[in-house]
This record gives C-alpha cells, structure tokens and sequence, in this order.
C-alpha cells in the first residue's frame, strides 16, 4: 500500500541541502520518500536497489552515504538507512506507536540498544525510550503534518539580533547569506530556550572559522544551520584555542564523529 510522504517547500532552502551536489540531493530525497521509509525513520534497503531506483552509480551512493553519515543525518548500517532525527518530527497517534515498537523490535540486533525496554504493553513508555535514543531528518525536510509555528522570538529570554548574527557568520566565515529562514530560526530559539546564549554562538562560529579542517574544506560544511544544532555549539563554543597544526584527519575524528 502507497504511503503520503509530503516534503516541505522549504527543502529546497535548506542550507545542507544547498551545499549538496545534484547526485547527493537526489540521493537525500529518496532516502526520506521512497517506498520502504516508515515511522520509526529506519529501513532496509541495498545500495544495488538504491541505485536501480535512482539511476545513481554504487560509488556515488557509496560516497554519498559516508559524507551523509559524517554530516549526522544518515546512517548506513549493514544495509540498513538510519535517518537521524527523524521520528522527533513525526506527528505519532497511539496506533502508530506501537507500529513504531513493532519495527523496531524486527530489527537485527546490531541496530538495537538492549539496555532499552520497549515493550508495546506500554506504548507511551516504549516510544518515549525510543524517541530518547534513536530517529535522532529535520522537520523542514520532512513533513507528515504542517504545524503553524507557535514560539514567538520574544518568548526568549534572549532574543537574537539575526542581521548582527548573519553579518558576523558572514563575515567570520567569508559566506553570502542574505536571510535565516524561519525554520532555522526557530532551532536557534530552541538553542537558548536549552541554555545556550549568544556568547555561546558567537564563539562557536569564531572557533569553527579557526578549525583546520574547516578551514581546508573552505567551510563548505559550515551553514546557518550547522551552528543552530545543540552538539556542534557543544563542541565549538567551548573550545578555548585551536592548534591548526592538527592534522584533517584528526580534525575530522575530532568534531565530526
């Protein structure tokens, strides 16, 4: 049976998606609406039937599939496409829930957290122990149901000035970019709702303008909404100074695991 995956106009939008190459934006729209995604945002499916579909090359999924997984927003395990982020997106009735334990309990093993008791007895404990640890797509990627967005800026104890925060992005990161969309705003928001403060944003970009392996990759992966996300402004804004004589690799092992 055919299932209705609509995707946002705001996809298009979309800083990583921006960044991406023809081949990786056909791959990334395929991964969140062909035919074998679900609720639970992991399924399996093979490279071969990737590329039967897509008319893609092995390689360039391959490839594609590994900087994906290097940008935290893919995961591909033993056949298996693991979408990061997903399910917190997900509008879920109880029915759906327990769908949801259902194929996640079909999983092999390897993909599973046995410390975890997902049990359909009690689907509301069982999907919120899912929802804590896996489904970890951004909601203007995918979406079931269009919510009208309900967080003022002012309801922040710290409302941004987001011309001065692009002006300084821009500047710090030699980047063009005329205007936030409203989507990402939104996740700054959150940021600062969560504790983060603007110091901590500005440091983060400050920091990130300074890493070595951003810096040889001309900050391609350095987007608006790279420093929206809880982990990366984690990791940059604390960081007091950088040895740029570290090497890309290490870098990489570094910040992007």
């Amino acid at each position: 049976m055919s299932k209705l995956r609509s995707v946002s106009t705001a996809f298009w939008s979309d800083p990583f998606i921006e960044d991406l190459t023809p081949s990786e934006k056909l791959l990334f729209l395929y991964l969140i609406t062909n035919d074998k995604t679900n609720m639970l945002g992991i399924y399996e499916v093979s490279i071969k039937k990737i590329s039967f579909d897509t008319g893609l090359n092995k390689d360039i999924i391959e490839k594609a599939l590994k900087e994906f997984e290097r940008l935290s927003k893919v995961k591909y395990i033993k056949n298996h496409v693991v979408l990061v982020n997903f399910m917190k997106h997900q509008n879920y009735n109880t029915n759906m829930k327990k769908s949801a334990i259902d194929i996640y309990n079909s999983l092999p093993k390897d993909l599973k957290d046995n410390s975890l008791d997902i049990s359909k007895d009690n689907p509301l404990k069982g999907f919120e122990s899912l929802l804590n640890h896996y489904g970890m797509v951004s909601k203007y990627e995918v979406e079931v149901e269009v919510e009208e967005e309900t967080e003022l800026e002012e309801e922040t104890k710290e409302p941004i000035n987001w011309q001065s925060l692009l002006d300084f992005l821009n500047g710090a990161l030699n980047k063009k970019y005329k205007v936030f969309p409203e989507t990402v705003k939104k996740s700054y928001r959150t940021r600062l709702k969560e504790g983060f403060t603007k110091a901590n944003i500005m440091n983060a970009i400050t920091n990130a303008s300074k890493d070595q392996f951003h810096i040889d990759n001309k900050y391609k992966h350095l987007t608006i909404e790279f420093f929206s996300r809880a982990d990366k402004l984690d990791k940059f804004s604390q960081i007091e100074s950088i040895n740029t004589s570290t090497t890309t690799n290490q870098k990489a092992m570094k910040y992007d695991d």
